[in-house]
This record gives structure tokens, sequence and C-alpha cells, in this order.
């Protein structure tokens, strides 16, 4: 059986956490954006849409997946808010983050979804 990492997830390497998720997502939709804009370029007339209809279906999926990332970052960006105001200093917040088990599935999709296949769910635990 295989040793688990334990990440302590503090204030300050979440929020590090969060904003490399976030980078990894903009960086995911400039590129989705990117190759939708140049497969419309390539078309010409309607028998070119049969060919670059699922390329830009793909990287719709894509632009909205994004959205969603986003859009869970900020319900745990919330989450860390609410459990560290106040807690700090000169408004800097201090201390550990306690997520639910919802969060931390949360967490760990976006974790995962952000491009780290090395990385398995098996060799860590939150």
């Amino acid at each position: 059986m295989k040793n688990k990492n334990t990440i302590t997830l503090e204030v300050d390497s979440a929020l590090a956490l969060m904003q490399e998720i976030y980078n990894d997502i903009v960086e995911q939709k400039n590129y989705a954006s990117l190759i939708m804009k140049k497969m419309l370029s390539f078309m010409k007339d309607q028998e070119d849409m049969s060919m670059i209809g699922p390329v830009i279906k793909e990287q719709q999926k894509i632009l909205n997946e994004c959205t969603e990332k986003k859009i869970s970052l900020v319900k745990l960006q919330g989450i860390l808010l609410k459990q560290t105001q106040g807690t700090g200093g000169k408004n800097m917040p201090m201390g550990k983050l306690t997520l639910s088990d919802e969060d931390r599935s949360l967490l760990d999709k976006l974790i995962k979804d952000g491009g780290n296949e090395n990385i398995s769910e098996d060799s860590y635990n939150l």
C-alpha cells in the first residue's frame, strides 16, 4: 500500500493553488478561443461546416467547462474568505481552511482538470 502525502491547506497555499488553477483555466479558454476563431476563418461555404463544425463544437464545450471551473473556483474562494474573515492582522487572513466533503471533491476535480496528470488522487490527502 502506498503512503499518501498529506497536504495541509493553509490560506496562503490555498490562494496560491487557486491562482494556479485560475491561470490554467484562462490559458485553456484562450487556446480554445484561438482554435475556434481559426476554424471559423477557414470556413468558406456550407460544405466546410461539416468538417469544421465538430472542432468548433468541441472548442465551445471547452469554453463552457472553463466557465464552470471559474464558478467552482469562486465558490471555493468565497468559502475561504468566509472562514478566514477577521482572523488576521492588517486584513490578512490566517489559519487553516476547513472544507466540506463536497468542497474537497470540487477542489480535487479542479486540480485534476488543471492538466497535471502526473498527480493521482491516491498519492495525496487534502
